[in-house]
């Protein structure tokens, strides 16, 4: 009787300890938050150089871009990633953009040492780096904020290949020029 009153109480404790922090719920049901997936258009087929240029940068790549959560993307490319609704997109080994070098050209950005040319358009400003070995651009929806900086670090894993400077070459300026001819 005596080890009938001790057992059935350390039985239970003993069951109690070794359950603790396991629920009886199902796993949660996936949230009705995932976003669909995106089909932006794919970049051109990589050369060897680009696609290790554009394997570096993609390894750096937040998961999550600031709040923006990330999407699956449906593209035959693995150097497509975005994120958010509406999406934020970055494509790696992109053609360079045709507004580069024009007169038409908005100034270029300087964003954390990293040079992007803007692309405006009427529902998104497409930027496009132009001081790396590749270009890689990313697609910002209108009004969303500007995730230029999130991104730096991974566009920096690949070295500049120029410096920022006014038409007159100094550096610093307010309206930079990227001087080497890709």
């Amino acid at each position: 009787m005596i080890a009938t009153a001790i057992a059935v109480p350390v039985t239970v404790l003993l069951a109690f300890l070794l359950t603790a922090g396991h629920s009886e719920d199902p796993e949660p049901a996936p949230s009705s938050s995932v976003l669909a997936a995106v089909t932006p258009p794919a970049p051109p087929t990589p050369d060897p150089a680009t696609q290790a240029a554009c394997v570096k940068v993609f390894a750096e790549l937040p998961v999550q871009l600031g709040q923006l959560v990330p999407r699956r993307t449906d593209t035959d490319s693995s150097f497509v990633a975005a994120w958010g609704e509406p999406a934020v997109v970055v494509r790696c080994g992109v053609a360079k953009p045709a507004v580069f070098g024009t007169a038409e050209a908005a100034q270029l950005v300087e964003v954390n040492s990293v040079l992007w040319q803007p692309d405006p358009q009427r529902d998104r400003t497409v930027y496009t780096t132009v001081d790396r070995s590749v270009y890689i651009d990313v697609t910002v929806p209108a009004g969303a904020d500007q995730p230029l900086p999130l991104l730096a670090p991974a566009v920096s894993a690949l070295p500049p290949l120029c410096t920022a400077s006014d038409a007159a070459g100094n550096p610093g300026a307010k309206l930079p020029i990227c001087s080497a001819d890709r």
